[in-house]
């Protein structure tokens, strides 16, 4: 029958909330919700913002805002005086006295963009960043921020396909250190007999191991992200259900919601997997079954997801829903950290490092695993049958 895996990063504590048989996560496309997990987004280039005191540049859309100066504006209706404090300059024996403007318009650039940073809600955000120019081309990089947060959430973090089977004391080697390994093994934990109701039903003491991170009880379950979509969809009913949407500067801010994931995992460059732990990479070009399947990091049929599932799987039983016999239970990879990158970034960020190409190890170990379940058709028989 085979049992089940589920995808965890033990060290950070997080676990993906779906699991599944080997054989089906494999083969059904789950794999690539990795791919989003692991990819670094490539920042958009923009012109910095001018340090302009706000003063000086026009709300945006006053007019449309209803907001009209009459021509007796200075007769009765004019801007209420700013508060001025006093500054005491010392020259000598005397003090002069100055009045200086205290003015959010009067910070520098760097301390605007740090009072965007504290802004926890991206709604706030958007508020803040359409009552004047200058504040939304600041209010666009939170944007920004805001996207390529979702992405690449687990690049760079300790990852195992750990499956149901695992036994106490049994993890990768090099995941933990000795130290960590003496605490582990003599931990236990107290599991409710049904671990989605923690409140509900008996609690048994068990010796921990390595599946216990996939328990909400020890570990943060997340959603995969796999599409911008979903987070534009939410943001923008959100800016409809406050009202923000009604407010007639919404439309220069608004354009800049609409992006696609091309806009963060361009097309035109070439994308590649990188095992961190072990300086190794894996080209897409190697792995996909046609140059007409690669878009940017995602790879359509077989891609760097189902790459990095394969070799990160590990379990102390060899049981396994494949017809397979590799052994993929106990992966060359589990536990390792991961990041899927552009190569023109990664020349520049290892000039003089030692980094081993190894694409066509892996593309003929994928081969391998996919022909023992189709047969000698395997490439066909996928393209064939593939939703999308």
């Amino acid at each position: 029958m085979g049992q089940s895996f589920q995808l965890v990063a033990p060290r950070a504590k997080l676990a993906l909330s779906w699991s599944g048989k080997l054989g089906e996560i494999l083969f059904d496309g789950s794999a690539k919700d990795l791919v989003y997990l692991l990819a670094i987004p490539v920042r958009q280039q923009h012109d910095s913002p001018q340090n302009t005191p706000i003063d000086s540049i026009k709300t945006i859309c006053k007019e449309e805002r209803g907001v009209k100066r009459n021509r007796d504006d200075d007769n009765g209706h004019a801007e209420p005086p700013r508060y001025r404090k006093q500054s005491k300059v010392q020259t000598g024996n005397e003090k002069m006295v100055s009045n200086t403007v205290v003015a959010l318009s009067n910070l520098p650039l760097e301390l605007h963009r740090l009072i965007f940073s504290f802004i926890e809600d991206i709604k706030d955000v958007i508020s803040l960043s359409i009552t004047n120019q200058y504040f939304l081309s600041i209010g666009r990089e939170c944007l920004e921020d805001y996207y390529t947060s979702h992405f690449g959430q687990w690049a760079g973090t300790n990852i195992v396909c750990v499956g149901h089977d695992v036994k106490p004391s049994d993890y990768p080697p090099g995941l933990f250190s000795n130290e960590e390994l003496e605490v582990l093994q003599q931990k236990s934990t107290d599991i409710p007999d049904d671990w989605r109701y923690p409140d509900e039903g008996a609690v048994r003491n068990e010796p921990f191991t390595l599946e216990h991170f996939t328990y909400p009880t020890v570990s943060m379950i997340e959603e995969p992200t796999n599409s911008l979509n979903n987070i534009i969809c939410y943001l923008m009913g959100s800016c409809i259900r406050r009202g923000i949407s009604k407010d007639p500067a919404f439309f220069h801010i608004e354009p800049h919601f609409w992006v696609t994931n091309e806009t963060y995992f361009p097309t035109d460059q070439q994308w590649i997997l990188r095992n961190l732990t072990t300086r190794q990479i894996v080209r897409s070009d190697a792995t996909a079954l046609s140059p007409d399947y690669i878009s940017g990091p995602n790879i359509r049929v077989l891609g760097f997801g189902e790459v990095v599932m394969s070799r990160i799987c590990w379990s102390t039983s060899s049981c396994v829903s494949m017809k397979d016999t590799t052994n993929i239970s106990r992966g060359v990879w589990a536990g390792h950290c991961f990041d899927i990158n552009t190569l023109s970034r990664h020349k520049a960020e290892t000039r003089g490092e030692e980094w081993i190409d190894v694409s066509e190890e892996v593309a003929k170990e994928i081969a391998s695993i996919w022909e023992g379940e189709y047969g000698a058709n395997w490439r066909e028989i996928i393209c064939k049958s593939w939703p999308y």
